[in-house]
């Protein structure tokens, strides 16, 4: 089990309390031993927020953390900070929850650890409007046993016209996805979203230039975090956030800006298990002949005939099929000697 964090207090009992750590209340003592948890991270420093705390520490990884050559410490860690002299993270806690993805064939790059809620962010428009990733965070965050809420942005764009298909969009609120529609321009919905985050450690993910950022600095006023301009000749947006950041949440909680997705691979998923991820598909599978139906090319297979049907949308079937295969090639490249 996690820590508990005095701004979320959702969070169950820390199990730091029946240990000797001293968990400090008051501001950080370099010589003595303190937790935290990692709000950013580069270069092999680590800056962790102090419990209980506004102190923002420094620490880089002990030698026995570097030596695993894992990705052993991310942002939303909690963690161990020894003192005295320089400091050094000497100990991270298991993580409850976490938004990872695969970098290369053996790596797992961890976005966001101990997360409550993805906001899976996308536009009316500019940029036109990237549902496979959509439907791929949506299913990371199923996997991963975390909340999603689908939030469509620049919504004050519809109004020239300039709007994605109502029905996609339309479809993930009929998937019982909570959908919430916004604008920083005109400031609708920022009061439901910010309503929505309270209490929560929240990432907020999606392509490039949805507004991710612009989002934030909207809820948290004086942040001034760095926005950049959708390219109008292919209306692709750029890469503002160039590292994952958790910022506190002044209503309570943290708020996590990404980096701006292209594409998103997700990480030692089990081919069997993808069909979770897609609420729709899994609970039409009750109905397969098979128990091990992957519903693709078997017979008596209640999601394709679901889907000939109309009652699953296509371009979410596609989705689907895509993620299987990958997480089927991921699968046979495995040499027989990894885990």
């Amino acid at each position: 089990m996690p820590p508990r964090d005095a701004a979320n207090p959702r969070d169950a009992k820390d199990p730091r309390d029946a240990g000797d750590l001293r968990s400090r209340r008051g501001e950080a003592d370099a010589s003595e031993n303190f937790s935290g948890r990692i709000l950013r991270s580069g270069g092999g420093i680590y800056h962790i927020g102090v419990d209980g705390t506004d102190t923002i520490v420094e620490a880089s990884l002990s030698g026995r953390l570097k030596r695993s050559g894992q990705q052993v410490a991310s942002v939303g860690d909690f963690v161990e900070v020894e003192g005295g002299g320089a400091m050094r993270i000497a100990r991270v806690w298991p993580r409850r929850s976490a938004l990872a993805r695969r970098a290369g064939r053996r790596q797992e790059q961890v976005i966001v650890a101990n997360v409550d809620l993805v906001a899976v962010v996308i536009s009316v428009a500019a940029p036109k409007p990237d549902l496979l990733i959509a439907d791929r965070l949506i299913a990371a965050a199923t996997l991963n046993d975390i909340q999603a809420t689908l939030v469509v942005n620049k919504t004050d764009l519809a109004r020239r016209g300039q709007t994605a298909t109502a029905n996609e969009l339309q479809s993930y609120a009929a998937l019982g996805v909570e959908t919430l529609r916004t604008s920083v321009r005109s400031g609708a919905g920022l009061a439901s979203l910010a309503e929505r985050l309270t209490g929560m450690v929240t990432v907020l993910s999606g392509q490039s230039g949805v507004g991710k950022s612009s989002l934030i600095n909207a809820l948290v006023p004086g942040l001034g975090l760095r926005v950049g301009r959708v390219g109008v000749r292919r209306a692709l947006g750029r890469h503002t956030t160039v590292a994952t950041e958790l910022y506190r949440y002044p209503p309570g909680g943290y708020l996590a800006d990404t980096p701006g997705l292209q594409y998103i691979s997700l990480w030692d998923l089990d081919p069997a298990a993808v069909q979770r991820g897609f609420s729709e598909i899994a609970a039409a599978s009750a109905g397969c002949k098979f128990a091990n139906c992957r519903h693709r090319a078997e017979p008596d297979c209640a999601v394709m005939s679901a889907v000939r049907a109309g009652e699953i949308g296509r371009r979410r079937y596609d989705s689907y099929l895509r993620l299987l295969a990958e997480a089927e090639e991921a699968r046979q490249r495995r040499s027989p000697r990894d885990p």
